[in-house]
Order: C-alpha cells, then sequence, then structure tokens
C-alpha cells in the first residue's frame, strides 16, 4: 500500500519537474568563453584561470541574495589558494552598480564581472539567480546549482576536481 502511494506521488510530481526550467549549461560540457569588465573596468577573461579549477557565482544586484551570499563568499576565498581555485562573481545585469559598490566600498576580495548586456549569462543558460558553476582545470563544467548551495558543498566539488 505504501509503495503505491510513492509510485503515485512520483507521477503526480514528474510531470512539474520535467517543466522547470535547469538554470547552468549541462555538466560535462565545454566552459564557454568570455571577457567582461570587472568593478574598475578592467576586461578579465576566463581563459587567464585555465588550469585551475574555477567558481562562477551568477549573481543579480537587483536580487538582494548577493547580500546574504556576500559573508559565504568573503569566506570561500580564504581557500583559494590551498585549493587552487578561482571564484568570479558576474551580475547578469549590472543594475544598481552604484548601490552595490556604496555597500561593499567597491572593494570585495574576489572578482566581481559585469554582464551588462547579458551575453555571458545567456551562453551559461542561466534562468535563476543565483547560480553556482564550477569549471575544472581542462575547462569543463563539472557542477551547477541554483541557490547558493553553501560553502560546504562547494568546496566538497571543488576538493572532487583535485
Amino acid at each position: 500500500m505504501k509503495i503505491g502511494a510513492i509510485v503515485l506521488l512520483l507521477l503526480i510530481l514528474a510531470p512539474i519537474r520535467a517543466d522547470e526550467k535547469r538554470s547552468g549549461p549541462p555538466i560535462n560540457t565545454t566552459a564557454p568563453t568570455f571577457s567582461l569588465p570587472d568593478l574598475e573596468g578592467h576586461r578579465v577573461a576566463l581563459e587567464k584561470f585555465r588550469g585551475q579549477t574555477v567558481v562562477l557565482n551568477f549573481w543579480a544586484f537587483w536580487c538582494d541574495t548577493w547580500r546574504e551570499e556576500m559573508p559565504h563568499l568573503r569566506e570561500l576565498v580564504k581557500h583559494q589558494k590551498e585549493l587552487g581555485f578561482q571564484l568570479l562573481c558576474v551580475s547578469v545585469d549590472g543594475a544598481r552598480l552604484q548601490e552595490f559598490k556604496d555597500d561593499t566600498g567597491g572593494k570585495v576580495p574576489f572578482p566581481v564581472l559585469l554582464d551588462f548586456r547579458g551575453a555571458t549569462s545567456r551562453k551559461y543558460a542561466i534562468e535563476h539567480v543565483p547560480t553556482v558553476v564550477i569549471i575544472d582545470p581542462q575547462g569543463r563544467v563539472r557542477w551547477v546549482r541554483s541557490g547558493y548551495p553553501g560553502n560546504a558543498a562547494v568546496l566538497r566539488e571543488i576538493e572532487k576536481i583535485k
């Protein structure tokens, strides 16, 4: 009887899951290349980090989740050197940029890149923010999650790549 109820529940939920849009590129595909300006206007290219694991955190300044993520990301970057990864945050819009600069003093311990026209976000199939994409040293997408999954989950995935 319990098994029948579980099967029925799965059949009811399956169409909902099938209709959900997945945010981010497919796993085990080559990460799309990009070159975006940082907060100071300097261009940063993904190719610069070839040979390292890269954690891309797509967010939007209009979505206040970046404020909630900031303390976690500040902690996460403390592990960059020992684990050999680079954190890059990509703003999918650039809206409320001045508010971001005012709140942070324009100083954060990782590059914040500006995707004003959304071309990079479209290449990465970003449907929801935040979305985290981990790219291995060979440039392949290894892990994607919508919503910030927490530092423990990100660090666990980075360790798997090492």
